[in-house]
């Protein structure tokens, strides 16, 4: 692990260009202009329809159909040889009843802040907050933390995330914090864990992320 060199913010700027951050995520997908939209007829309930929006996922890049701002179908790009069928269950994962989608508090944390019953984590007490008083809370707990404890109270860029920048959860994460002071990072990723830090010193190379010896040998021997 090791600490991200960068400056202190106040919170007028830090939340300015967090607000930066949060903009230039949501470019990407406004740049992309959808093959076809249209509306229903006259008389008939207006439904606002999107068709070949091209996007990204981490099973490859789709067309999208959208109605009424809703993801309703996912089809393979049309120069992608090998579609993956995992596309197909894309608009359940954007709109499934178990993604968290407006900020959330637990209930005595935000009573008590740090001084709440850690005890109670876990017993889905949580209460719906506005992003303004999120992206506040998230400022005052930065503040808290650094001048408590330091940078080596900050953990970023822990987890995982869809392919892409735009849903890179984690790497925002870190942007952000990093707009405000000094914090612990993480090297390697889950896929090959320790292997990117051991191997390079025991085989000299980093094994793992590199093409493997084809062997001419016969199927038959």
């Amino acid at each position: 692990m090791k600490n991200n060199p960068t400056f202190q913010a106040s919170r007028r700027r830090f939340l300015f260009q967090l607000g930066g951050l949060t903009v230039a995520g949501m470019l990407g997908p406004s740049l992309l202009t959808p093959r076809k939209a249209s509306a229903a007829t006259a008389g008939e309930q207006t439904a606002v329809v999107q068709e070949g929006i091209l996007t990204g996922s981490h099973w490859g890049a789709i067309r999208a159909t959208v109605v009424d701002g809703r993801f309703i179908e996912a089809k393979p790009f049309e120069h992608d040889k090998f579609p993956s069928k995992m596309i197909a269950g894309l608009p359940d994962h954007v709109h499934g009843t178990a993604r968290i989608r407006y900020p959330m508090v637990r209930v005595d944390w935000l009573r008590k802040r740090h001084l709440s019953d850690t005890s109670q984590r876990g017993d889905n007490r949580f209460v719906r907050v506005s992003w303004d008083e999120a992206l506040d809370l998230f400022y005052q707990e930065l503040e808290r933390v650094q001048t408590t404890y330091g940078p080596s109270g900050l953990l970023t860029a822990n987890g995982w995330q869809s392919t892409g920048m735009l849903h890179n959860a984690s790497g925002m994460l870190a942007r952000a914090i990093a707009l405000h002071g000094n914090s612990v990072s993480t090297g390697g990723d889950y896929s090959t864990g320790a292997a990117q830090v051991i191997l390079p010193r025991v085989v000299g190379s980093m094994e793992v992320y590199e093409q493997q010896t084809l062997l001419a040998v016969s199927p038959q021997k």
